[in-house]
């Protein structure tokens, strides 16, 4: 999830490498995935920023928004098996 600490921004996410191509996942509030502007324009802003194709992932309802072959790929995992990172943005 995006959490903001001081003016800065804590970001929760994870860049995969699977078959040979790399991919983003970012966790966002589920009202972003539930908007499609606003999932669209996430993804975009996300895929410029990681410099690969990249997807969303709900914060509490794990609902997973993007590329479809992506997505399929993720929909397979459960929330612990992906390799989670946190940084500052």
């Amino acid at each position: 999830m995006v959490l903001y600490i001081r003016n800065e921004t804590l970001i929760q996410y994870s860049i995969i490498r699977e078959q040979g191509i790399d991919f983003g996942i970012i966790v966002v509030k589920d009202r972003v995935i539930d908007c499609r502007s606003d999932a669209d324009e996430a993804v975009s802003y996300w895929s410029n920023y990681f410099g690969c194709p990249t997807i969303l992932y709900g914060a509490r309802r794990h609902k997973v928004y993007g590329r479809t072959d992506l997505v399929n790929f993720v929909s397979n995992l459960q929330y612990q098996q992906i390799p989670w990172r946190k940084k500052v943005a």
